[in-house]
């Protein structure tokens, strides 16, 4: 009898070499190491599942169709675009612009957009709305993001009246620098590093930074649409491809294969409420935790801020990555590590008493005093939680003193309330609270417990007072309520939302669906209401994944808002996160106004992991606009590692 062979391993496919600069290289070759193509699109036409696209290095400039996929469910098959090992590829939806530039002002000067951009049939994104468009009925949100309705708005704006210039899809780099657009000539003669699109969108006005046109720098021009484009209808899972070792970017619309565009604004006339993005750094923002910095501003007269940064591009292990102090003397524009000095170490978490001057830190230390720089630092019982004060901005900084919160927390929420003390909510796990407790091993239970803090006479330092606790029963959570963010309300009272996860049903109990609890307190956090669930003001649930949520209260309008991933209906676990919500909580009732719920970001219809989305970001109110700074990266892009390890700054402006 012959036995039957069975494989272990999927069949390997072809490999298509790529290689555009070198002179043998031609579209009309097979595409072997010794005969490869010139661009990547000649490969990409042939590929078949299972294959791999091998490109050599070189600035790429095509937008790729993707003419076939790999099946979903095997991901082995998945085509792979990767670059050459140590050699950079880059495919850019950009065309290399060297016009000739006419001075219109002072710094600022002229040029005509490309003809081709013009031509029938053309894609043209200087006539185009930056404005993301609604992602399509049967994608991202039927699987779980809440679709707060906002109106699609005009997808052609130009050519245009009136001296508002609404944005467009077009964009321009100097040097790899995305130039700001802005909305009218004027905003461009008083912003170096702009640009705007001419009303009749013939032409692009400049304002370079140093005052002249540029003559050695590098210039591009968005010209394509996508970097990579399906010639088909992409299925709601994502698009079955993955590239490897590439900077892909510079499209007008990237999807999820090109690193996000830089500049784009969301409008929701519902709620008054824009955001606009921005790059932030190269690295991965770290998240909401204790062991991730906030950000703050460091004096009362400076524009300085601070905080810590994970850079996700060095190529090691994900908790191995380096965390750099960061400042932006800019107010969060730009941002330099801080090497040396009273502030670059410990890596610590900050906040300005702004009515006094005071700065505060508080980091943690090991059992024998050394700082412990651990990014999991949460996970150690052994660590101590200390603070410190420094009423020079940073330069100087008081004793280090070991604050007596317990071992197993998390700190939140730290705030100066109106009645002159200092605010703070953390988390503190319980597991004996859990209804698995005694059946598992590691059941956590999180309760919430604030404290109030009085400066010394001398401002040497905080005595910090245990005040009023936050818990519910073990059926309206799994785990508890955890990861507390309160903000006060014009009126003094305290308003405090809290994550929270879902109790499956039983034979024993109906269960408790996934949603934000909130509480509310009268006596500046000494007690609380009773956490309920946050519904809409029709009595709806606010349906939320288990995962971050924050509020704040705009200086500009004294209104109050979340911020979390709102979904459509029930859901377990903590995903999805694929779209990031804003909306306004009544102060009457504290239930959320629908028509004002808003989208901050929302992933891609072409990204290919479930896990995409968007949480744990850092957030500050930008002290002189009163406009929120939120700062945020991709969790788990679509191909991992490598993808996008970019932050992002989205500036939220409120109505008055």
């Amino acid at each position: 009898m012959t036995r039957q062979y069975v494989p272990n391993a999927w069949p390997l496919g072809s490999t298509h070499h790529v290689a555009g600069q070198r002179p043998e290289a031609a579209d009309s070759n097979p595409g072997t190491a010794a005969q490869p193509f010139k661009t990547i699109s000649a490969a990409a036409k042939v590929a078949q599942p299972y294959d791999t696209i091998l490109i050599d290095e070189g600035i790429y400039r095509e937008q790729v169709p993707i003419v076939r996929e790999g099946n979903r469910n095997i991901s082995g098959s998945w085509i792979v675009l990767a670059a050459v090992t140590g050699k950079e590829v880059y495919l850019k939806g950009s065309d290399v612009f060297d016009p000739e530039w006419q001075e219109i002002g002072p710094g600022v000067f002229k040029a005509p957009l490309p003809k081709s951009l013009f031509e029938k049939n053309a894609y043209n994104p200087y006539e185009m709305t930056c404005t993301p468009a609604p992602c399509p009925a049967n994608f991202e949100f039927d699987r779980g993001g809440y679709d707060p309705g906002e109106p699609a708005g005009p997808t052609q704006v130009r050519p245009a009246t009136g001296p508002v210039l609404p944005e467009t899809l077009g964009q321009i780099y100097v040097d790899h620098e995305a130039l700001h657009q802005l909305d009218s000539l004027e905003a461009v003669h008083a912003v170096p590093g702009s640009f705007v699109v001419s009303a009749d969108g013939k032409e692009i006005i400049c304002h370079f930074t140093g005052g002249k046109a540029p003559e050695d720098e590098l210039v591009e021009l968005t010209v394509r649409e996508r970097c990579f484009k399906p010639d088909f209808p992409v299925h709601w899972s994502g698009l079955m491809i993955q590239t490897l070792g590439m900077a892909v970017e510079h499209a007008a619309a990237p999807g999820a294969f090109s690193r996000c565009r830089p500049l784009y604004i969301r409008r929701n006339a519902h709620s008054g409420i824009a955001v606009r993005k921005t790059f932030h750094a190269p690295c991965s923002v770290s998240g909401g935790y204790i062991t991730a910095s906030n950000y703050s501003y460091l004096s009362t007269s400076e524009p300085t801020i601070i905080s810590t940064i994970l850079d996700g591009t060095k190529q090691c292990q994900p908790n191995d990555r380096p965390v750099n102090v960061v400042v932006s003397h800019d107010g969060a524009a730009t941002w330099e590590t801080v090497t040396d000095g009273p502030l670059a170490d410990p890596i610590a978490n900050y906040f300005l008493d702004k009515d006094n001057g005071m700065l505060i830190r508080h980091y943690r230390t090991r059992g024998d005093g050394e700082i412990y720089n651990d990014k999991a630092i949460e996970q150690h019982a052994e660590q101590k939680l200390v603070i410190q004060v420094s009423p020079d901005s940073g330069k100087t900084w008081g004793k280090a003193e070991e604050l007596g919160f317990g071992e197993d927390i998390v700190c939140f929420t730290l705030m100066k309330l109106q009645n002159g003390q200092l605010f703070w909510i953390i988390e503190e796990n319980r597991p004996q609270l859990s209804a698995l407790a005694g059946t598992k091993p590691d059941a956590i239970f999180f309760v919430c417990q604030t404290w109030l803090g009085t400066w010394r006479p001398d401002r040497s330092g905080i005595d910090w007072e245990k005040s009023g606790l936050v818990q519910i029963p073990s059926d309206m959570s799994s785990q508890g309520v955890g990861e507390p963010q309160a903000c006060q309300l014009p009126d003094g009272r305290l308003f405090a939302i809290f994550r929270q996860s879902i109790v499956l049903p039983s034979q024993d109990g109906p269960g408790y669906p996934s949603v934000k609890h909130f509480s509310v307190s009268d006596d500046n956090g000494k007690t609380w209401q009773a956490p309920k669930p946050l519904t809409f003001e029709d009595g709806k649930y606010v349906y939320s994944s288990t995962c971050f949520g924050s509020t704040f209260c705009s200086s500009r309008n004294g209104r109050v808002y979340i911020i979390t991933n709102i979904l459509n209906r029930p859901n377990e676990g903590c995903l999805p996160r694929n779209v990031l919500h804003i909306v306004e909580i009544d102060q009457d009732t504290f239930c959320a106004r629908r028509d004002t719920a808003s989208t901050i970001e929302a992933v891609h219809e072409e990204h290919t992991s479930h896990g995409v989305g968007y949480s744990n970001w850092g957030m500050l109110e930008d002290r002189d606009k009163k406009n929120l700074n939120l700062f945020m990266n991709l969790e788990n892009g679509p191909v991992h590692d490598g993808y996008d390890w970019n932050s992002y700054r989205y500036e939220i402006e409120f109505p008055a």
